[in-house]
């Protein structure tokens, strides 16, 4: 599905205020360049409060292993260009060391190894620091989860000086504790557009902060030139960007007023352009609380987008929610199955069978979704065929991959159905073989271009992944992660950017999140990343808004519950609760909507609030569109 957007822009003398109100948007992380914080109230709002690290500075003779403890400890503090830090180093080290912007994170200083091996004449020593890496925050701000195999495994080399232990050679990276990065990085989000422009796409970054008054002028400054400069790595051939390559950004914050002065290379872009511009700057400085206007300069021209009628454009305007991150305009109906019928639920709960040849249980349907625009739905059949049909009356139903093992559907937001074949050995014992959607039987002449699913007998993969555009057209996408491994569940990302998919394991559960790369006609699925790595168990996932998942799992011997999951990577997931007194079977949410579960006793269960769960109505498997 894709958005039309009505947006023209052309330069005046006259300036622009494009007004950003005082609400927070999604959070996700960025390292690199420390931002000074306001701290206590003010700080509140970029994140939580920023806790100021005492440093203790290094003791007068301590040891060797002392010494490295110390500096660890106070290696948190970044006042005064990490001045605890480098008062643990000698002279001439002091002066030149220079962190390179990338973070290695641990756990914490109990985790930590020391080894130290000390020169005859005791005037120098190394030592040496094992333990296991969390995270790597890059200089690009992304926090990157580490495999549980990966260490940090480095040597200090130490100098007497003055008769006191003092470093004379270190890393170049920051060694902080995840207690450190959750007391001075702040989660942020830099926005970029999807494939066609149609929505704009989270990119997290973490941001570190300290005690300063001016926090929003330098918020604003850092979070200007890094959104200029491009998408994270990881994201940025999944994504496009507005401004132009090499474009350079001056701002200024005022009371409440940022002013963005692009260089002339932002001068060559069109009217369509420069619109995408400023909802990329809207939606990345509206998370700055003090920011009320921005007025955008392009070389000495200021901005003006007349179709408003007003010099003032707000963020909650048809211009900014026209490509909000969320990827849905509107309220969503809800979907659940009830007698082997399909259901719709719309925002006053009221219900009615969807209209069509899969609403009226002619052929009931294993597994079910529901593209973003409400236009059709797909369906995996008891037969094990994956079918499709318009939700109108008297539409019928096409075989659009024939008889298979199918463990998940969804939709993106581009009207591509994403679909998982089950090659692992459990479902070729219990299934039959593969057919073809020619041989298949349905009640409509299917589209030629449809492929059968892959006769499968001499195939090591264990999961397929396809991806059928305007659900017809099969094409198998790229990813070799999930092809070595059982998939599940997979779910596509309403902006279509991203797919979260649960694998299986020696009955090990992990949940991941990859991004998607359309490139000359083919698809790929790569770069996946764990999230959720606090839950011992995940069984089901549902995307509750551009940069968050609603996940049914479980930690340690706890019951399944529900548990939202930042895709920041670093956050512990946030329990939504449980239903009382049943088991919970699957999980559905959408931005804006109320958390639904499908519970063993084929009830449908609601919650607003994250914490009390009501009984809604009769049916299983409740969805919402995507």
């Amino acid at each position: 599905m894709t958005r039309k957007r009505h947006l023209r822009l052309v330069t005046t003398a006259s300036a622009l205020c494009l007004f950003a109100p005082l609400t927070a948007c999604a959070t996700v992380p960025t390292g690199g360049p420390v931002v000074k914080g306001a701290g206590g109230d003010d700080g509140a709002g970029h994140g939580g409060t920023y806790v100021q690290l005492l440093a203790a500075g290094p003791q007068d003779g301590v040891g060797e292993n002392g010494l490295i403890r110390g500096f660890l400890r106070d290696m948190g503090s970044f006042d005064e260009d990490y001045r605890a830090a480098r008062s643990y180093m000698t002279p001439q080290r002091h002066d030149a060391w220079q962190p390179n912007g990338t973070v290695w994170v641990y756990e914490g200083l109990d985790s930590v190894v020391l080894e130290t091996t000390t020169a005859n004449d005791g005037q120098s020593a190394n030592v040496r620091m094992r333990t296991r890496r969390v995270a790597t925050i890059e200089a690009t701000g992304q926090y990157m989860p580490a495999s549980p195999e990966e260490f940090i495994d480095v040597t200090f080399e130490l100098a007497k000086v003055e008769g006191e232990w003092r470093i004379s050679e270190l890393p170049d990276e920051l060694l902080l504790s995840r207690r450190d990065i959750d007391r001075v990085y702040r989660p942020l989000n830099l926005y970029f557009f999807n494939r066609d422009r149609s929505s704009l796409v989270p990119d997290p970054i973490f941001l570190p902060v300290q005690p300063a008054s001016d926090l929003p002028a330098q918020l604003s400054r850092t979070l200007s030139q890094m959104l200029v400069d491009g998408p994270t790595p990881w994201l940025s051939s999944a994504v496009r960007s507005a401004f132009p390559e090499d474009t350079r950004a001056e701002v200024e914050f005022d009371s409440g007023r940022v002013t963005v002065q692009l260089s002339n290379e932002a001068a060559a872009t069109g009217s369509d352009g420069r619109v995408d511009m400023a909802a990329q700057l809207i939606w990345t400085l509206k998370q700055i609380p003090e920011i009320q206007e921005l007025v955008l300069r392009i070389g000495d021209e200021e901005v003006l987008m007349p179709d408003t009628g007003a010099d003032v454009l707000r963020a909650g305007s048809e211009v900014w929610n026209s490509v909000n991150p969320s990827g849905v305009n509107g309220d969503l109906h809800a979907y659940f199955m009830r007698d082997g019928q399909l259901w719709s639920l719309d925002d006053e709960q009221q219900e009615e069978p969807i209209p069509g040849a899969l609403g009226q249980g002619a052929l009931p349907l294993e597994r079910h979704a529901i593209a973003l625009a409400e236009d059709k739905v797909a369906g995996v059949t008891g037969q094990g065929k994956v079918v499709v049909s318009d939700i109108s009356a008297g539409s019928t139903y096409a075989t659009v991959l024939g008889q298979g093992e199918y463990s998940a559907l969804s939709w993106d937001g581009y009207g591509n159905l994403w679909v998982v074949e089950d090659l692992s050995e459990d479902s070729e014992e219990e299934g039959e073989e593969p057919q073809s959607a020619a041989d298949a039987d349905d009640n409509t002449d299917r589209d030629a271009s449809a492929q059968p699913s892959p006769d499968t007998a001499e195939n090591t993969e264990r999961s397929r992944v396809w991806l059928l555009r305007d659900g017809i057209d099969p094409v198998q996408v790229a990813a070799p992660h999930l092809e070595s491994t059982r998939v599940t569940e997979l779910r596509a990302s309403r902006d279509g950017v991203r797919v979260a998919a649960i694998t299986t394991e020696d009955e090990e559960s992990r949940l991941l999140v990859g991004r998607v790369v359309h490139s000359e006609g083919t698809v790929a699925a790569q770069q996946f990343l764990p999230l959720a790595t606090d839950l011992t168990g995940v069984f089901d996932l549902s995307w509750r808004g551009a940069d968050q998942l609603a996940v049914l799992g479980s930690k340690e011997i706890d019951s399944v519950k529900a548990y939202l999951v930042s895709l920041d990577g670093s956050t512990e997931s946030t329990s939504a609760s449980a239903t009382p007194g049943t088991d919970m079977k699957s999980i559905a949410a959408a931005p804006g909507e109320p958390m639904l579960s499908g519970v063993e006793n084929d009830h449908v269960w609601l919650t607003n609030d994250r914490v009390t769960w009501q009984r809604m109505t009769d049916g299983t498997n409740p969805i919402y569109p995507g």
